[in-house]
Parts: C-alpha cells; sequence; structure tokens
C-alpha cells in the first residue's frame, strides 16, 4: 500500500510540476496559484510568445551588425 501512495504521490507532484512550467503560476489550475505569484505585466499586452522571441531575435542580430560594424570600422571612417 505504500509503494502505491508513493507512485501515486510521485505522479501527483509530477503533473503540478507539468501545469506550472507550461502555463506559470498565473495560468496553472484555471489561476489557482495566481495570488501567490508575483505580480507581472500584462502578457497578453506586450503579445505572445512568438512575438516577443521574434522581437528579441531582432534586437540580437540588430546587436550583433552594431558589433559587426564597429569591429570592421572602430574609426567610423567609411572606405579607407
Amino acid at each position: 500500500m505504500q509503494k502505491i501512495f508513493g507512485i501515486l504521490l510521485i505522479v501527483l507532484a509530477i503533473w503540478v510540476a507539468i501545469e506550472v512550467f507550461t502555463k506559470g503560476m498565473d495560468g496553472a489550475f484555471g489561476g489557482l496559484l495566481a495570488d501567490h505569484s508575483s505580480p507581472r505585466a500584462n502578457v497578453q499586452a506586450e503579445g505572445g510568445l512568438p512575438s516577443r522571441a521574434r522581437d528579441r531575435v531582432t534586437r540580437a542580430l540588430q546587436t550583433h551588425e552594431e558589433r559587426t560594424l564597429r569591429q570592421t570600422d572602430p574609426d567610423g571612417r567609411p572606405g579607407e
């Protein structure tokens, strides 16, 4: 009986961890745990995950391009 209870407890813990990991504290279990999470900006107002990822990649590409231009032309004088 102890083994069955232990396995059930482990399965329940894994299920809770997956719910919180995939939906976050605010979305897991219909917002039941939302009172215990730190306040964050509204994610929907900023856009979903794809748009945030796209913005982050765009900023990284711009930073890389600026860094490359500074390395190839540190004085800012083109074509010398």
